[in-house]
């Protein structure tokens, strides 16, 4: 890391906006709550503007306009950009231009805004309190989004809105509870404080710690723990290796309520063209991965000519059966879906719905039983003796 002398002059408007929180956070706050204490009503508001914050952010800011992983009605979009406003990380165009070269120059020091490569403490907060030349205004990347009327609008007003986000809304909950102070505090400074430092966590902790399932090339990991505290962002190697997915977390058990939001908001019509990755794509990236990564550790072992055709063997008779599964499984989407018509049927007669089923079931457990394999030989390569010097 550089020395502070040579580093970029500090941006002292920054510094105090994003620092002041913590230090009232640390202090007033808890003396507060230790002189006078909180109540429930407090709580409560602390927490619902602590999910608007950070939805805002993740659904909203990330994988609505960084992404354009699915559409949104007007009136989301709306409250989007009210809740960004709330979340004090810059109006929507300027952070997702930030955010789009980001994936575009992922783990460049020189041209990502918050390389992790330069440490954890310039990812998480030092790139926005400097004047680095990688982190200086440029919006060409996103000219797609002046053309939505509400992010101008936000834009235009940021300064308004953050004030009243973080001023208003508070003071107004307490002046209604009997409490200004205690609702200023807790629900504004404590929930500006955990909200953005949370966030931060996805440029800084979730490029440091976590597995590299999908592109181990690229600093970006999968971590659950970091999931709990963004709202399903943990999932971060996925997210860089399918960014336009508006999911993080694939699986059903993975923590990620931005997901829900997203999907839950599509049955009702305020989401629509919710774009995702194949079941196909993911795991076809992901068996890739683990082949190179063994084919790197048979030049380790004892007679790596023999487990090197044996892994060449297992990886391919596994992509093939990867293959026939999805194709089959797409036609048999196709016959439940679209009801193909009678002169396709007749046309294609192994394309009857009973007759493909059968096929897809039977494939589905011949796959399982390759995962089973291929999982077994990449697993052996760890216990196979090292060649002697």
């Amino acid at each position: 890391m550089q020395s502070d002398s040579s580093k970029p002059p500090i941006r002292w408007l920054n510094l105090a906006v994003l620092g002041i929180p913590p230090l009232v956070a640390m202090t007033l706050v808890p003396w507060y709550g230790l002189t006078y204490g909180y109540d429930t009503y407090e709580w409560i508001w602390f927490g619902v503007l602590m999910v608007f914050c950070e939805m805002s952010i993740t659904a909203g800011y990330h994988r609505l306009w960084s992404h354009k992983a699915y559409k949104a009605h007007p009136v989301l979009k709306f409250i989007f950009a009210l809740g960004g406003a709330c979340a004090l990380q810059n109006d929507c165009i300027t952070w997702a231009a930030d955010h789009r070269r980001h994936h575009l120059h992922v783990d460049d020091d020189d041209k990502d805004p918050y390389s992790a490569g330069k440490g954890f403490w310039y990812s998480h907060f030092e790139w926005m309190i400097r004047d680095w030349e990688a982190t200086k205004e440029d919006v060409s990347n996103v000219q797609d989004l002046f053309k939505d009327p509400i992010l101008v609008w936000q834009r235009k007003h940021y300064l308004a809105l953050l004030l009243a986000m973080n001023v208003g809304v508070p003071v107004l909950l307490g002046a209604w509870h009997g409490d200004i102070w205690g609702s200023f505090l807790l629900a504004g400074f404590l929930r500006l404080t955990l909200s953005q430092h949370f966030t931060y966590l996805i440029n800084s902790a979730a490029h440091m710690w976590g597995s590299r399932q999908y592109d181990p090339a690229q600093t970006a990991r999968d971590n659950w723990f970091i999931s709990l505290f963004t709202f399903g962002e943990g999932y971060h190697n996925y997210h860089h290796t399918f960014a336009w997915d508006y999911r993080n977390g694939i699986k059903w058990y993975h923590w990620d309520p931005t997901k829900w939001l997203i999907r839950a908001c599509s049955w009702v019509g305020l989401t629509s063209d919710l774009r995702l990755c194949s079941r196909y794509r993911q795991e076809l990236t992901r068996v890739e991965v683990q082949y190179q990564h063994a084919l790197a550790a048979c030049e380790q072992v004892l007679d790596s000519k023999t487990w090197r055709r044996k892994l060449e063997d297992e990886y391919h008779q596994l992509v093939e059966t990867l293959n026939h599964w999805a194709e089959l499984r797409q036609q048999w989407y196709q016959v439940k879906s679209a009801q193909l018509s009678r002169e396709l049927h007749e046309k294609f007669p192994e394309l009857e719905p009973e007759s493909l089923r059968q096929r897809y079931r039977l494939l589905k457990v011949e796959l399982q039983g390759k995962r089973k394999s291929w999982q077994a030989l990449v697993d052996t390569f760890t216990t196979l003796p090292q060649p002697t010097a």
